[in-house]
């Protein structure tokens, strides 16, 4: 019996010593480079966006259009009498005293002039300022409507614009006497309330007698009032003035000369 325990023991022994020398597999893990994945979270450059300039095709130069009355094309100048009302200086029978809310008025300046030694200076105030121009009672001037052609004058802004719908001009008349005076009412309009706000007589823009542009610093403009071209004006037998009308806000200062009327022979 006690052999056989040993036997036993013996090839217990035997067995544990052979599974001691079995080798071991270490399982390799191949080596890669760690992956990079900065790249794909970095931020990306933004996009400029970006407008090219339109290319512009050169346009044919011209000089610049001058101011021309549409009205005269069909009206020989050389055909009229002229009456002077501003030449260098105001004429007799002539008065600016009606004028009214003008910060200034300098009738001999020197320094923008369209033709001759002087011309008229205006500066408007902030309302509505009026340059008046009537005849007088001891005139003797009689400026018949049904031979008056038109008004000719020349405009400057000096060294600043006019637009052509920044001034009106309005001519006057009587039924009653040939010569201005206050509260004339011997004119009126079939349908007319008396004493309505609204002018009795047309005040036209400078775009209605053919100005067609602004006027440029620097320029003069050669202006006709045609009065049978005029649209609501009354029926009246004589011109007894005329006047020019602005607001500083839209003509800062203007410059007047060459003032007369244009007169058909008898």
């Amino acid at each position: 019996m006690r052999v056989r325990l040993v036997c036993l023991f013996l090839c217990l022994l035997i067995i544990l010593a052979g599974c001691g020398r079995r080798v071991s597999v270490e399982v390799l893990t191949p080596v890669a480079p760690t992956p990079t994945i900065a790249p794909f979270f970095q931020e990306r450059p933004t996009a400029t966006l970006f407008v090219p300039p339109p290319t512009h095709t050169p346009l044919p130069t011209r000089p610049p259009a001058t101011p021309t009355p549409v009205a005269s094309t069909h009206n020989d100048v050389s055909n009229f009498q002229i009456v002077p009302v501003y030449r260098d200086s105001l004429s007799p029978g002539w008065s600016m005293d009606n004028s009214a809310l003008l910060s200034s008025l300098a009738l001999t300046q020197t320094q923008v002039v369209a033709l001759g030694r002087a011309a008229i200076a205006v500066t408007p105030s902030e309302s509505t300022g009026i340059l008046f121009f009537t005849l007088t009672r001891t005139s003797g001037i009689e400026l018949r409507r049904d031979r008056v052609a038109a008004l000719r004058f020349r405009l400057s802004g000096g060294a600043t614009p006019i637009a052509n719908d920044a001034m009106t001009v309005s001519v006057v008349g009587s039924n009653r006497v040939p010569y201005w005076v206050p509260n004339d009412d011997s004119v009126s309009i079939e349908g007319r309330v008396t004493n309505s706000a609204e002018p009795l007589f047309p005040e036209t823009r400078l775009y209605f007698l053919g100005l067609n542009r602004a006027i440029a610093p620097g320029e003069w403009a050669e202006i006709y009032v045609w009065l049978d071209d005029l649209i609501y004006e009354p029926q009246y037998t004589y011109v007894t003035g005329f006047y020019l009308k602005t607001s500083s806000d839209l003509v800062p200062q203007y410059y007047v000369d060459q003032i007369e009327f244009l007169v058909r022979a008898p």
